[in-house]
C-alpha cells in the first residue's frame, strides 16, 4: 500500500515523529495559505458577443483594486466586470465575476467563451454535436454552435466566483 505515512512526512520535513505530534498538540497551526489578489483586468457582455479585449496588462488591476475570492482559484485566475444582464438575475451590470481558465466547464457551468475574437459570459451546455450557450435572462435566445462549423470558437474560463456590486 502506497501513499504517505507518517515517517515519510516526518522525513520530508526533517523532523522527528514526537515533534510532529508535539507541535499539533500545543496549539500551533499549520499557515493558513490567504488568498491573493485577482486582478479586474476588462469587461465582458452579458449579452451579446462584443470584441473581446484585454483592457490592462497581467498583474495590474485596471478599473478597482485586485478582487479576493473566497474560493480557491488557479495561477491564472482573473476578475471581469459584467456589463449587461443576460445573465441577471444572479449574475447584473457591475459586478465583478473570477474566471479561472484552469477549470474545465461543464455542462450548466457560468463560462466566459469566445467566438470569432468576441466574447461573452454564459451557461455553457454541451452535447454531442453541438455546444449551446444559455443566458439566465430569458429576454435573451440561446445561442447553438454546432461542433462541425467552421467558426473560431474557445472556451475561456470557468466562472468560480460572485462579487456583487456594492
Amino acid at each position: 500500500m502506497g501513499g504517505i505515512t507518517i515517517k515519510k512526512l516526518c522525513d520530508a520535513l526533517g523532523v522527528d515523529k514526537e515533534e510532529f505530534f508535539k507541535i499539533e498538540t500545543i496549539g500551533l497551526t499549520p499557515p493558513v495559505r490567504l488568498p491573493r489578489p485577482i486582478p479586474v483586468i476588462s469587461w465582458v457582455q452579458a449579452g451579446l458577443f462584443v470584441e473581446a479585449i484585454d483592457l490592462y496588462s497581467a498583474g495590474v488591476s485596471g478599473e478597482r483594486e485586485p478582487v479576493h475570492s473566497t474560493k480557491a482559484v488557479g495561477l491564472h485566475a482573473f476578475a471581469l466586470r459584467v456589463e449587461g444582464d443576460s445573465m441577471a438575475p444572479r449574475y447584473l451590470p457591475g459586478d465583478i465575476i473570477v474566471v479561472d481558465p484552469g477549470i474545465m466547464c461543464d455542462n450548466n457551468a457560468p463560462c466566459v467563451v469566445v467566438l470569432n475574437g468576441e466574447a461573452t459570459f454564459k451557461l455553457f451546455k454541451e452535447s454531442d454535436d453541438a455546444v449551446i450557450l444559455h443566458p439566465m435572462n430569458n429576454k435573451y435566445p440561446e445561442i447553438v454552435i454546432r461542433k462541425d462549423s467552421q467558426v473560431d470558437f474557445r472556451v475561456v474560463g470557468k466562472v468560480v466566483d460572485l462579487i456583487p456590486k456594492m
